[in-house]
């Protein structure tokens, strides 16, 4: 019955446990519990008039670098963590969905792994850049203990000594190392329907590329888009005005096959497509030609996605778009203007049939490129939908003005831009999606929140976030302005950015809250903790003392009032619940905090009267709330016969062994 408190499969151990059921034959375990894959036996199996068995491919096109195989390692270790409840610091603790912890995302990911695997909806990063100017602060410290595993991993000692000296550098080598797992673990955590959005500058596009590549497939590339406004100060031949957005999938078949965006701003389109239609009568050339300047000039307003719509004839504002599309209907087009056959390109169809198509040529909604090559139609004011458009403007000054006014004060330098955000959100995610989370691995400033609380305003959505910021210590000096807003306004002891995300959250919410007051603006604050009994118990034996064990009795097997909300929150994790789940304490004779319930789980800290168990799970039964499973915490409870007790009430509900758990 005895279970590891934290449990999610790894990888390897998923696809060692699929070569056993497909290929029995080829795996071979040694006595020490090593195991060796015959790569000739799979060949054989799948190739068997093959004489010359499976060849190896020396040369090949992939991602390589020094420490690749460790950064692979790196993801999938046991937590190092633990979640610590910080409710005072939180924001409707026992109603709200979203979350908030403190901590570097490595860890975050391994634990929120536990709970949340293929459950993330969509996933935005904005990773640091691996520029001169980036504070890289994600210095993992490289201990005894890795140099052997490195050992064990097949790495020389020259290799070991490079690996440890890329540790938090600034070389595409260790930027790479330091992504990898984060991004293998991102992947774990997105839905089939799931997807992720990078941003990124030119300094590691092409290697984020790359590597998103080989972590999500090639095939899962779904855009690279332009994030234009961006204006670096240090050009030289030619001025850095853009980023760039890395969108992959899950499963790029699980995908709707458009996205859209809702239209928006479109009445300054329509009175400026009036007021030119006025000034130059039917000359729709040159209105066309006016209107396109005017985009330019107003930029960001009306919205971006409109300024496809810069043509104009007698019914309005249009764009031209492509009648063919994958997977449309394949048959020969004809142009009853001249009768020629349009053509098709290559693995594509056509959008409508003959009849539809004369139609259209009829009332003027078919623009020819050429006798044999056509464009549609489409008006703006036919339409309450945009498609993305791969090109986003919006200056950063925009951004940080913003933010500034809502926080009274300068306190963060270039944040993310929360109406571009909530486009991604909007395009990627339903509102009706009850199940809805976007997470956020490097929160900065908290932007997503602020978009996701923003879509749930304009859609009535229900989308909830989860948000991992590490307490990145704000330079008194340097950064003079936010230090003084979190120590005096704040009035908190460390000055860290993850200060400004929480506050920053709670200002955007409050401000959102007044158009939607129904709308979830809270958030459950949980900061990473090193966890006591673990460290004991990483002790190498050997070097263990009677008082350690001594110790390690004391310290785990003794109820402590003050561990109790670490304990039951870290079950959570260990059951797969979410983070957000409620619990609640379960009454039970002479026993206050000896049972809680957290969804269908029954938590069990302390040994008691079978019978007072019995009728408290049938006081949840009664009230409509049965318990599922029972999960124990074995540390605290260490009575055999209650253990041995639980088994006979489980045969005496119909429940099976198998819904017992031992933790801890």
């Amino acid at each position: 019955m005895s279970q590891p408190f934290f449990n999610a499969p790894s990888p390897a151990a998923q696809k060692l446990e699929l070569l056993r059921e497909l290929f029995p034959q080829a795996i071979e375990t040694a006595p020490d519990g090593s195991v060796r894959v015959n790569a000739a036996a799979i060949q054989q199996a799948l190739d068997p008039v093959n004489p010359e068995g499976i060849r190896v491919e020396e040369d090949g096109y992939e991602l390589r670098w020094v420490g690749k195989r460790e950064a692979y390692h790196t993801a999938f270790v046991p937590p190092q963590k633990i979640l610590k409840p910080l409710q005072a610091d939180s924001k409707d603790w026992d109603t709200t969905g979203n979350l908030l912890i403190k901590g570097d995302n490595l860890d975050a990911l391994r634990l929120l792994r536990q709970s949340y695997f293929g459950k993330v909806k969509l996933i935005y990063i904005d990773p640091p850049y691996n520029t001169q100017s980036d504070a890289f602060i994600y210095r993992d410290d490289f201990s005894a203990r890795q140099g052997e595993v490195l050992k064990q991993l097949g790495y020389s000692a020259d290799n070991i000594d490079y690996i440890k000296n890329i540790y938090g550098a600034r070389t595409h080598s260790g930027w790479l190392s330091f992504m990898y797992p984060r991004l293998l673990l991102a992947k774990d955590l997105l839905r089939d329907d799931g997807v992720i959005f990078i941003s990124i500058d030119d300094n590691e596009q092409a290697q984020l590329k790359l590597l998103c590549d080989e972590v999500f497939g090639v095939e899962n590339f779904v855009a690279e888009l332009v994030w234009e406004g961006a204006n670096k100060n240090d050009a030289r031949q030619i001025g850095t005005v853009h980023e760039y957005v890395l969108v992959y999938a899950q499963n790029r078949n699980e995908l709707p096959r458009e996205w859209s965006l809702k239209k928006e701003g479109a009445a300054p389109v329509f009175a400026e497509v009036k007021r030119l239609k006025k000034l130059h009568g039917s000359d729709f050339e040159t209105i066309s030609k006016e209107l396109a300047g005017w985009f330019r000039a107003m930029k960001a307003k009306p919205s971006f996605a409109l300024r496809r719509f810069r043509y104009v004839d007698e019914r309005g504002a249009y764009k031209e778009d492509d009648p063919t599309a994958p997977g449309g209907r394949k048959f020969d087009l004809i142009n009853p203007k001249n009768g020629q056959v349009l053509p098709l390109r290559r693995n594509r169809g056509w959008g409508f049939d003959q009849t539809e198509f004369n139609r259209l040529v009829d009332e003027g909604r078919v623009s020819f490129v050429t006798d044999s090559s056509v464009m549609i139609r489409r008006y703006l004011h036919e339409t309450d939908t945009i498609t993305p458009p791969s090109v986003y403007y919006q200056p950063a000054r925009s951004a940080s003005e913003r933010l500034t006014r809502m926080m009274d004060g300068n306190v963060f330098d270039f944040p993310k831009d929360e109406t571009v955000l909530n486009k991604f959100v909007e395009m990627a995610t339903d509102p009706d999606d009850a199940n809805c989370i976007v997470l956020d691995f490097f929160a900065g400033s908290g932007t997503t929140a602020h978009a996701v609380m923003l879509q749930n305003v304009l859609d009535n959505g229900t989308r909830r976030f989860i948000l991992v910021q590490i307490p990145q210590p704000i330079d008194p000096k340097k950064q003079k302005d936010a230090h003084t807003f979190v120590r005096d306004t704040l009035g908190k002891l460390e000055a860290t950015i993850f200060e400004i995300t929480a506050e920053r959250i709670r200002r955007a919410g409050g401000k959102l809250k007044a158009n939607k007051p129904e709308l979830d603006t809270g958030f459950r604050v949980f900061d990473l903790a090193d966890d006591p009994d673990a460290l004991i118990l990483q002790k190498p034996l050997a070097e263990a003392t009677q008082a350690d064990l001594a110790l390690l009795q004391t310290t785990i097997a003794t109820p402590q009032p003050d561990q109790l909300p670490r304990i039951l929150y870290n079950l959570l994790l260990a059951e797969g619940l979410p983070l957000s789940t409620r619990i609640e304490p379960v009454q039970a004779d002479q026993h206050p905090q000896a049972l809680y319930r957290a969804a269908d789980v029954l938590i069990i800290l302390q040994a008691l009267d079978t019978e007072d168990l019995r009728q408290a799970l049938a006081q949840l039964k009664t009230a409509g709330t049965p318990v599922q499973h029972l999960s124990v915490y074995a540390p605290w409870v260490q009575d055999n016969n209650f253990l041995l007790g639980l088994k006979t009430l489980l045969e005496t509900l119909g429940l099976s062994e198998d819904k017992l758990r031992l933790r801890g």
